[in-house]
């Protein structure tokens, strides 16, 4: 079976609806090219899964407490000042 798309000026193709269904991917899933070979054109596709990131959501425990963003940078830009100064 030979599926043909054009690559847009952005640089993106859609990956044929066939091609979808035999690899079983999704949207939000993403995709990986690996052992790109210049000499015959030819690049390893390959489907990640955002299922599988989906389901470890929440999996580790951690000791350190939250801190929101902008309270950790205040506390990192003290303790660059007094580490510089």
């Amino acid at each position: 079976m030979q599926l043909i798309t054009t690559i847009t000026t952005k640089g993106q193709v859609t990956i044929p609806e066939a091609v979808r269904r035999a690899l079983g991917a999704a949207v939000g899933d993403k995709v990986a090219f690996t052992d790109v070979a210049n000499d015959t054109k030819q690049v390893t596709m390959k489907i990640i899964s955002s299922r599988s990131i989906d389901e470890l959501y929440g999996s580790l425990k951690t000791s350190v407490a939250y801190v929101p963003q902008d309270k950790a940078r205040k506390i990192v830009a003290k303790y660059l000042a007094k580490r510089y100064t």
